[in-house]
């Protein structure tokens, strides 16, 4: 199935390993030029190195932390000025420290809202004229399964995904007649670097191995495994696809089935 994405400038955050890397790939693999983005360094050089080999001169690495004030629209002109403006957007980053809700503060909402959400509206205030004027764009979001079912010991990442996804939510009514799509990928329990940190972090304060912490996740997971990057790449670039054009406002799960809602 031709996707329709050759040629088509994306724009990839937290792109330097996991689900963002592999959304890079899975984007070349489509034919796009794809500029990666993250807050640079070794990893982020690795990264560009490893997928210039793979699609030579459709690849743009854009050394920025989406975090920062101005860091998103600043990455989104470095993409623009190289490959002409993004007409896809995946926002992806990290996450906020796991802690339980009694011991979150003010400050710690704070800081996870710069984190989480004002990356995303900073983005989608870059990148929406240019969409809006092509007649066509695709804003994706990698938040969580907590959206949809919120987690124990991870209040910030339940809160705050959950208002990105009332703002890609509120954004799917408003602007969809342009012809863009804004959607959000959920992922459940997936073989990340940031998995690997949660894990340490929830069995130090449980005072249980890590390996108790996985063979939890796992129970919770029907399939019975953790979720591989490429998986979620592969959800991405089909929402980004010309054949997606009707997919607007869903929050998809890729989980394996963990989300025991309906909805």
């Amino acid at each position: 199935m031709d996707l329709g994405l050759g040629g088509v400038s994306v724009l990839v955050g937290g792109a330097s390993s996991g689900i963002g890397f592999a959304c890079a790939r899975a984007f070349l693999q489509e034919g796009a030029q794809v500029t990666v983005v993250a807050r640079g360094g070794d990893k982020l050089r690795q990264a560009w190195e490893t997928l210039e080999r793979e699609a030579p001169q459709r690849v743009w690495a854009v050394a920025q932390d989406l975090a920062e004030p101005g860091g998103a629209a600043r990455a989104y002109q470095e993409a623009s000025a190289h490959f002409g403006p993004p007409l896809v957007v995946v926002a992806n980053g990290g996450g906020p420290p796991a802690m339980p809700a009694v011991a979150a503060t003010p400050e710690s909402f704070a800081q996870a809202h710069q984190l989480l959400l004002r990356p995303v509206v900073e983005l989608v205030q870059a990148a929406l004229p240019a969409m809006k004027a092509a007649g066509w764009g695709r804003v994706i979001a990698i938040t969580s399964v907590a959206v949809r079912q919120p987690e124990q010991g991870l209040v910030l990442s339940s809160s705050l995904r959950a208002a990105v996804w009332g703002y890609l939510k509120t954004l799917a009514r408003e602007e969809a007649s342009s012809g863009v799509t804004f959607n959000a990928l959920c992922p459940g329990y997936t073989a990340t670097e940031r998995l690997n940190t949660l894990a340490t972090t929830l069995a130090s304060r449980e005072g249980v191995s890590e390996e108790e912490i996985v063979r939890r996740w796992l129970s919770k997971t029907p399939v019975g495994r953790l979720g591989k990057p490429e998986e979620l790449a592969a959800a991405a670039v089909f929402l980004a696809s010309r054949q997606a054009g009707f997919i607007n406002g869903v929050a998809l799960a890729v989980d394996g089935g963990a989300c025991l809602g309906f909805l």
